[in-house]
């Protein structure tokens, strides 16, 4: 910007000059008349007389004109200069045409506007085609009856094109049109905002039918999916007789069902509404039930039959319906919708759509997912990814049996699971049998991406809202297929590069387990590898090899939380506990002093803000790349917003001291989080109940960082023994120390984080002389060497008082010994999951890649057949043709980028 500021001057005289032209006042090159009109819009365009100006613009009809007054130029049309638009001839009159006919005045919607044209047909065959010969000069005709208005192929692709890359509606489009055509009186221009809107939709249409190869009988070699679909699929997904064989799924169901397995999210959207208004009961989809949202007529007879408001969960504080707030749903005739999106690559499923009422309901859920899975009866595995309730897929076969009997031969290829930032908020059971981490053949699914698809919906909420029924259908189908397309060009390099952060994180996980397991004897060892994974139901509790499991002798006297009964399990205490009694008692009684539902989530949500902010500072202290920060930091800011906008409404009284949440540094927003504040300050806020509640999380998150520092100074003595006993020469010195140097930044790491959390609990009342959570200090850094052999004068050596801080309270030193050896267990299994699920991801990014090279060379090759067609026009072929190509160049990406990602030949993979 600096280097323009000293320009602006000469900048604005530079412009000013163009309302002026030299030529005014001279003759046309024409000789015939005085040169007084000008073409805005064709580049240096002359000046020239009226004659030639509309012989200059037969091919450019809709051009913009200025006139000379003979002080300015003021803005004119072809119309107005008595231009006339002939059809069939190129521009020239027609030979069977009467000379004397005045032709017809239209309105020609272009992009730069409107225009008042005088258009002539052709009359060179009986009947007269008026709709053929407007549209084969490209014009769409308003209405098939004598139409009085036209619209350009151009503006028609542009307001599309608008309407799906940035979510604009027809209305705007439309009042943008009109200031195009005069900005100072846009009144005065005709409004063609109906008409637009009525053909607008059946471009959209008839560009879908064309796309998707139903209107060249694209079914015929598509045997295995379901007739007039015009839904893009996702090219990387498992598709028997597409892009995988039977028989190569059939011989990997055991070890690598990972690789064919299909992975589908459900979720639903509140902010693609309907307002209960007036409708068209006559208006219905264009689609027709074809594309993504389910059919409409059987959608309802089937909502007849069942209760949509029936939801049970044994995860209650996760219930939408109740956390959602009901006045957005006052006037509304459909609340939202319910989605079903692939989990790894983010495309949204066939026919996996449709409407909620007051909240996401199974039933609902249910029918859209049975839709969407129709087309993959034939797939051998699906894990879903339900991030409703938990209790959503555990009830799923029984109402399946009931709603779906077709349905029942997939039920047993289901699996059920909870995305990965979702499930932090459900009970510890739930964390244990349904987490990404934990599950075999799931690969680093995330699970989460169909909430990236909601963000860039949510756009175009606004005008569906007030559409009617069909209306609204068409229009998200065309967002939804929109979206999957961006997808489609992109995939193939967002696989490449998840394969080559998988492969170098693969090799960071097998180091550090190798190590991990070298901590402990053979036998030891070998006792965990015999052990289950599977969760187990034993005396009504959830038992896991994940989970810490004690002896009922060492249960014990823990730090409880104020507000919920003593933890029953056995285990150390954790901010994930903490967090689950307290919504356990979210759930209880509404006594004086009981927490108000969703206050635990708000300061659980708020404890992880303050966890980035320092995660951003640390960054900036490292000097890590802008890059890399400035991704934080949007990441950040966006999870920090609407939790500020729920701090100001939920608590008026801290809106004085709010800040602004707009800045560019999100990691220096305080937080205000009752610790911010002292006692009295809290009182005069309405802190108190929140305070109580942050003293319990802030208590977990203590002994969670105690926790880590143990395991911190576990492996660095580990490691450091090792080297003493095998490292030698100066070099394997060097790399040896610098490693340790790393494990010793994690000690100190833990140990900020727990200064900090005790910081914050000091704040809201904690005893300084508190002996559970005593101070930290660095020269406590230490512990005994648990690896080897003890050394001379260990009995006598003390360790510092965080070794036994969390420990059941009377152990003897056995079962200490005991304790200490089953978090180290929990550790090595969760470490091993994660190892598991990496190498799982490595092998399914190979064949996913591999897939989306097929389907692209599938769908070339469909277009060939299609373009060879008997009967059809020279212009479908040739578009059949352009099909082909463009599928053609999406393959040949996809080869390129399998080469350059295995670095081997592409006919040995991808042949």
């Amino acid at each position: 910007m600096g280097k323009f500021l000293p320009f602006l001057t000469d900048l604005q005289t530079a412009i000013l000059s163009t309302r002026w032209d030299a030529r005014v006042n001279s003759t046309c090159t024409c000789s015939q008349g005085a040169a007084l009109y000008r073409c805005r819009e064709c580049f240096q365009g002359p000046l020239q007389c009226r004659t030639c100006i509309i012989q200059s613009h037969v091919h450019h009809p809709f051009h913009r004109i200025e006139e000379w007054t003979g002080k300015y130029f003021k803005s004119s049309s072809l119309g107005a200069l008595k231009f006339v638009l002939h059809l069939g001839h190129g521009g020239s009159p027609c030979p069977n045409g009467s000379p004397s006919s005045d032709g017809r005045k239209i309105v020609v919607v272009h992009t730069n506007g409107m225009h008042n044209h005088t258009i002539k047909f052709c009359y060179c065959s009986v009947p007269l085609h008026e709709v053929d010969q407007l549209v084969e000069a490209e014009l769409f005709p308003g209405t098939v009856e004598l139409p009085g208005t036209v619209f350009t192929f151009a503006v028609l692709d542009n307001m599309h094109v608008h309407g799906l890359a940035s979510k604009k509606s027809i209305y705007d489009y439309h009042d943008a049109l009109q200031k195009l055509t005069n900005a100072a009186f846009p009144q005065t221009v005709p409004k063609r905002y109906r008409e637009f809107l009525r053909v607008a939709r059946i471009w959209r249409y008839l560009a879908t039918l064309r796309r998707s190869g139903q209107f060249f009988g694209i079914d015929d070699h598509l045997a295995n999916r379901r007739p007039g679909s015009l839904a893009l699929r996702c090219p990387a997904c498992p598709e028997i007789g597409f892009n995988v064989d039977e028989d190569t799924m059939l011989s990997h169901r055991t070890c690598l069902s990972h690789k064919y397995t299909l992975f589908v999210s459900a979720d639903g959207n509140f902010r693609l509404q309907r307002a209960n208004k007036r409708d068209d009961p006559d208006d219905l989809a264009l689609n027709g039930g074809n594309a993504y949202f389910v059919e409409d007529s059987g959608y309802k007879e089937y909502l007849k039959t069942v209760d949509p408001s029936s939801n049970q969960s044994t995860c209650a504080h996760l219930d939408a319906v109740k956390t959602q707030e009901l006045r957005k749903f006052k006037h509304v005739a459909v609340s939202g919708v319910v989605s079903i999106q692939c989990s790894r690559h983010g495309f949204y499923l066939p026919q996996g759509t449709a409407d909620l009422e007051k909240g996401e309901a199974y039933a609902r859920t249910d029918y859209a997912l049975m839709n969407a899975l129709k087309d993959a009866l034939q797939q051998r595995w699906i894990l879903g990814s339900y991030d409703i309730w938990c209790q959503y897929y555990i009830n799923l076969p029984e109402r399946v049996q009931k709603r779906f009997p077709e349905m029942l031969s997939i039920l047993p290829r289901i699996r059920g699971a909870i995305p990965k930032m979702h499930i932090k908020g459900h009970i510890q059971s739930c964390q244990s049998r349904w987490s990404f981490n934990y599950l075999p053949h799931s690969g680093e699914t995330c699970g989460e991406g169909i909430e990236t698809g909601w963000a860039e919906q949510n756009q175009s909420a606004g005008s569906t809202k007030q559409q009617n029924a069909g209306h609204r259908h068409d229009s998200i189908d065309d967002d939804l297929g929109y979206w999957n397309w961006t997808k489609s060009h992109t995939i193939v390099g967002f696989l490449a590069r998840q394969y080559i952060k998988c492969c170098n994180r693969l090799k960071t996980l097998e180091r550090e387990f190798t190590k991990l397991t070298e901590r402990h004897k053979k036998h030891i060892i070998s006792k965990w590898k015999a052990m289950d994974t599977t969760p187990k139901l034993i005396n009504g509790t959830w038992v896991s090899v994940y989970d810490a499991q004690f002896p009922n002798g060492m249960l014990s006297s823990f730090p409880t939380n104020p507000l919920a009964k003593p933890d029953e399990s056995g285990g150390p205490p954790t901010q994930s506990r903490a967090y689950e009694q307290l919504l356990k008692a979210e759930e209880g009684d509404k006594t004086k002093g009981k927490p108000k539902k969703g206050d635990a989530k708000f300061i659980q949500d708020g404890l992880d803000l303050e966890q980035q902010q320092y995660a951003i500072q640390a960054l900036i202290q490292n000097d890590s790349p802008k890059t890399t920060i400035t991704k934080a930091r949007i990441a950040l800011h966006k999870k920090m917003k609407p939790w500020l906008a729920l701090q100001a409404k939920g608590f008026p009284e801290l809106r004085t001291h709010l800040p602004n949440p707009d800045t560019t540094r999100p990691e220096d927003i305080p937080l205000l989080l009752p610790s911010a504040f002292d006692a009295s300050s809290r009182t005069k806020l309405k802190l108190v109940r929140l305070a109580i509640i942050e003293m319990s999380l802030r208590e977990g998150q203590c002994y969670d960082a105690l926790d880590d520092l143990r395991r911190a100074i576990h492996i660095f003595n580990s490691n450091l023994q090792f080297k003493k006993s095998n490292i030698r020469g100066q070099r394997p010195n060097t790399r040896a120390q610098a490693f340790l140097q790393s494990l010793s930044s994690h000690k100190t790491n833990a140990a900020v984080r727990y200064r900090r959390s005790r910081e914050a609990m000091l704040q809201l009342g904690l005893s300084p002389t508190d002996k559970s959570l005593q101070p930290l200090k660095n020269d406590q850094l230490w512990g005994k060497v648990r690896d080897g052999p003890a050394k001379l004068g260990d009995s006598r050596l003390r360790e510092p008082w965080f070794w036994s801080a969390g420990r059941p309270r009377g152990l003897t030193r056995r079962q200490i010994t005991e304790w200490e050896l089953e978090l180290d267990r929990v550790q090595w299994f969760r470490e091993g999951a994660i190892l598991d699920r990496c190498r799982e991801e490595k092998e399914m990014l190979i064949e996913e890649i591999l897939r989306t090279h097929r389907s692209f060379n599938q769908m070339r090759r469909i277009w060939d057949l299609l373009a060879g067609k008997s009967g059809l026009t020279n212009g479908a072929r040739c578009y059949a043709y352009k099909q082909s190509a463009l599928f053609g160049e999406l393959e040949h990406q996809a080869r390129v980028s399998a080469e350059e990602t295995f670095k081997v030949k592409s006919r040995l993979i991808l042949d």
